[in-house]
Parts: C-alpha cells; sequence; structure tokens
C-alpha cells in the first residue's frame, strides 16, 4: 500500500511538474506576443501621426508660406477653409491672428470671430476641431486608452478673472482690435492680403494657469509623494501650461508625455501592464498630470533610489524626465568626450547602468552631483533643462508658501 502511495504521489508530481512547465512556457510566450503587439502599436501610432500631420501641412501650403503647428509652447488651429490661423504663445506671453482677407473690413469681421473662439474654447472643443487628432483617436481608440476631454479653458481663465459675458467678450474684442495694430502682410493667394493682429496676455498668465490645475497638482503630489513645486515647474518648462501641447516626439499635453517611454513605463507602474495612451488620454489634464507625476515617482523612488542625498537624487529625477535614466547615469559612468566636448555612452561598458554609477554620485554633495550633470550631461537641451527646472521649482515653492497658488 505504502508502494503504492509514494508511486502515485511520484507520478502527481511529474504531472504537476510537466503542467507547470507547459504553463510557464505559455505565459511567457503569451506575454511576449503581448509585448510585441504593443511595440507594434507605438510604431503604427507614430507613422500614423506624422503622416496625418504631413498631409495638413500640405493641404495648409496652399494657403500659407510657411504653415504652422502647434508645439510644446504654443497652440495653433486654423478654421475650416484654412484661411485663419489662430495661435496663443504661453511662452511669450500673447495670441495672434492671421487672416487672408480681400479687404480690412473683412478682416476685422474674421479677426473678430476668431478672438472670441480663443478667448471661449475649451481643451475639448479645440481637440475636436483638430482633423489630425480626430483621425488619429479614431483610428487607435479601440487598442489604446482613451478619455472624455474636460470642458477646461484654453485661456480664458487667464483674461477674464471668472466666466465671462457675452458683454465681456464684445468688450475684449473691440479693445483688442482698436488698440493693437493690424499688419498687412503679401499672402500666397493673389487675391487676398495677409492681416495679422498680436494681442498680449496678461502678465501673470503662468501663475492663473497654475491655478486651473492645483487641485490635480497637489492631489498626485500627495499621491506620489512629491512636491507640488516640481510638478509645477516640470509643467512650465515641458509646456508653459499650453493644455493642447504637442511635440514632433511626439509627446502631449501639459507634462509632454512621450506614449512610447514615459507614458508606457508609468501607465506599467500603475498599473501593471503597458498600454497606448490616445491623445485624447493625455490632453485630459488631469490624466496627464497624473502620468507625469508616477513616472516621478518612478524615477525618485524606483531609479534613483540608492541615492542617499534626496536633493541629489531631485536633481537626477529632473534630468532624466527629459533625457532618460540610462543617459543620467552614463554622465557619471563615461569620461569619454566626443570631438564637440559631448558625453560618449556605450551600453556594452555598461555607462547606462544606474547601479554602477551609484558609488560615485553617493560620494558627491548635491552640489557636486548638480554641477556634474551641467558639464557631463549628454545633451545641451538636458543641461538647460535641469537649470530652468531647478530655478522655477524653487520660486513655485515660494508662490505656494506665500499663497499666489
Amino acid at each position: 500500500m505504502k508502494k503504492i502511495l509514494l508511486s502515485s504521489l511520484f507520478t502527481l508530481l511529474l504531472a504537476n511538474n510537466y503542467n507547470y512547465k507547459n504553463f510557464q512556457k505559455e505565459y511567457l510566450q503569451g506575454y511576449k506576443q503581448y509585448k510585441n503587439n504593443i511595440n507594434k502599436q507605438f510604431k503604427e501610432f507614430n507613422n500614423t501621426l506624422n503622416k496625418e500631420f504631413q498631409a495638413y501641412k500640405k493641404e495648409l501650403s496652399k494657403y500659407w508660406t510657411k504653415p504652422e503647428l502647434s508645439s510644446k509652447d504654443v497652440f495653433v488651429e486654423y478654421s475650416k477653409d484654412l484661411k485663419t490661423k489662430r495661435k496663443i504663445d504661453f511662452k511669450n506671453n500673447y495670441m495672434q491672428i492671421a487672416v487672408l482677407a480681400k479687404n480690412k473690413k473683412e478682416a476685422e469681421l474674421k479677426m473678430a470671430k476668431s478672438i472670441k473662439k480663443l478667448t471661449t474654447e475649451t481643451v475639448n472643443e479645440a481637440f475636436n476641431d483638430n482633423p489630425v487628432l480626430k483621425k488619429v483617436e479614431k483610428k487607435f481608440k479601440s487598442v489604446g486608452v482613451s478619455a472624455k476631454l474636460r470642458n477646461k479653458p484654453i485661456i480664458a481663465d487667464a483674461i477674464f478673472k471668472k466666466h465671462p459675458t457675452q458683454k465681456k467678450i464684445i468688450r475684449y474684442i473691440k479693445t483688442s482690435i482698436q488698440k493693437h495694430p493690424v499688419i498687412v502682410k503679401r499672402s500666397k493667394v493673389p487675391a487676398l492680403k495677409q492681416y495679422v493682429l498680436t494681442v498680449p496676455l496678461p502678465k501673470n498668465t503662468h501663475l492663473i494657469k497654475a491655478r486651473q490645475y492645483k487641485s490635480a497638482v497637489f492631489y498626485r503630489a500627495k499621491e506620489f509623494h512629491l512636491p507640488a513645486s516640481l510638478i509645477y515647474a516640470i509643467i512650465q518648462t515641458e509646456s508653459s501650461f499650453n493644455p493642447m501641447a504637442r511635440s514632433y516626439v511626439p509627446a502631449f499635453g501639459l507634462m509632454q508625455i512621450v506614449p512610447q517611454t514615459a507614458g508606457k513605463d508609468a501607465y506599467k507602474y500603475l498599473y501593471k501592464k503597458p498600454r497606448l495612451l490616445t491623445p485624447s488620454y493625455l490632453y485630459n489634464g488631469e490624466n496627464n498630470i497624473k502620468i507625469g507625476s508616477a513616472y516621478l515617482n518612478l524615477l525618485y523612488y524606483k531609479y534613483f533610489k540608492r541615492v542617499k542625498d534626496p536633493i541629489s537624487r531631485m536633481y537626477m529625477t529632473i534630468a532624466a524626465y527629459n533625457t532618460g535614466a540610462g543617459n543620467v547615469a552614463c554622465a557619471f559612468n563615461s569620461s569619454r568626450k566626443d570631438f564637440r566636448g559631448r558625453t560618449m555612452c556605450y551600453r556594452f561598458k555598461g555607462d547606462y547602468n544606474i547601479n554602477k554609477a551609484i558609488p560615485k554620485i553617493n560620494s558627491m554633495s548635491s552640489k557636486q552631483v548638480y554641477n556634474h550633470l551641467l558639464s557631463n550631461l549628454r545633451y545641451d537641451e538636458a543641461k538647460n533643462y535641469l537649470k530652468r527646472v531647478s530655478k522655477r521649482l524653487y520660486r513655485y515653492q515660494k508662490a505656494i508658501v506665500n499663497h499666489q497658488i
């Protein structure tokens, strides 16, 4: 009886071991296929986005010598007939209307309509008026993570203290056209002239926009154990509070989330699986701040957790948000420079290994770490980014303490 039981147990163990190995193999194969599909989606997303924007730019070039599209700091949109360009430069603090018209009277009428649209427009309306974003969203909505867009104002909150009445909007339109000169230029269309009106925005626009996102910033700062001032400093440096920010990378929204890198890593960190984040998800300000803050938490508390000095770790997190954790590690691991004086990084030498860099980082003061990054980060963009965010971080700390936000 004992022999039979032992034999049965041995057979059961062999069967279970076989089943477990099969299960493990199938699981790994399934996850590998899932990962490949995700990477394929990201690649297809980037290709589609670039293709659609190039096609749109080609259409615009029929009317405009140098067609302008939205960027990190600048929101640009066109009328349906493509003959009116509406622009808000959040970095340089002005609004600009450019119209193609037969005469000044027609131009002023178009300008009045455009000012009204810009000063009352919401993120939801701007998204739905963008033909490229709508096409891309429609194509990838079923495979990615999408979201409802909020009726947050693009710029109205900075121009008007509270929700404007029709009377206030009309007064603002009249003042804008009468007070500021209209520049007349040649048009690409022979029968039309280009009329350009530039209107400055209030000087404290960034501070007003910061208040708009206060609840989201403070909530995520608490959730992810970050200073609210850091999130604000990143937002201003990344987008100047342009809620429709987009860069060529492509990156989207307030904290300029790149779907294929920070977006994928942060979403996986939060929800255990990488997913493609669609434009609608990232143009939702609350979602954008959530993903950006989660990525900062990932960098500070996971990637650089072995850095002892919290200020040193903060500097490294700021730099990595712009250039990636591997490039930050390389600044400490490699002393090789190319002919332009730029740090040279090689994966086979372990230059991108964060753990390899830790002993050197922990032997430095926070001031030495900051100066080392400024001297040895591979790209000038990352060096300037570190400078700008660090300065703004302390400004926002002061603004929060003084209840300006």
